[in-house]
């Protein structure tokens, strides 16, 4: 071969190597950051307060962990991060895959730009999502019901 396709690979295999640690470096800041609390929108302050609160996520699946009861707080994250109070041992799920809030004495949920994606009665979501009675929240393998 010759010594300038030798340069030519050389700075080709250099180049993908710095996109794949910028790539590294962005995919760990969206995993990290601190979410921000975000105003939901498309919810009506009267059907917001005609509702039952949800109190707790109770575990459907796996059957491993069915019945597993976990009482929700001002805010929770939900990942496979130890640190996270509800702990999904789902490799589908992120670190800090998910966090309920409450906001106006209501629970939301919301997606923290986690890979896979949660799943809200069948339905992806992408903003926070008012957390109603019997609604079933799957990310992954693994389903909540909210109770």
């Amino acid at each position: 071969m010759s010594e300038q396709f030798l340069e030519l690979l050389k700075f080709i295999f250099l180049a993908l190597l710095y996109v794949f640690f910028i790539w590294v470096v962005l995919m760990s800041f969206f995993q990290i950051r601190k979410p921000k609390k975000m105003k939901p929108a498309g919810h009506k302050v009267q059907e917001l307060h005609s509702q039952q609160p949800v109190k707790s996520l109770l575990t459907i699946e796996p059957q491993d962990a069915k019945g597993t009861e976990y009482i929700l707080e001002e805010e929770i994250f939900l990942g496979r991060d130890e640190e996270c109070a509800i702990i999904i041992k789902d490799t589908f799920a992120s670190h800090r895959h998910a966090r309920i809030f409450l906001e106006e004495n209501t629970l939301f949920l919301e997606d923290l730009t986690s890979t896979n994606g949660t799943f809200v009665n069948g339905e992806k979501i992408e903003k926070p999502c008012l957390l109603r009675q019997s609604d079933q929240i799957q990310i992954g393998n693994t389903i909540l019901e909210a109770k």
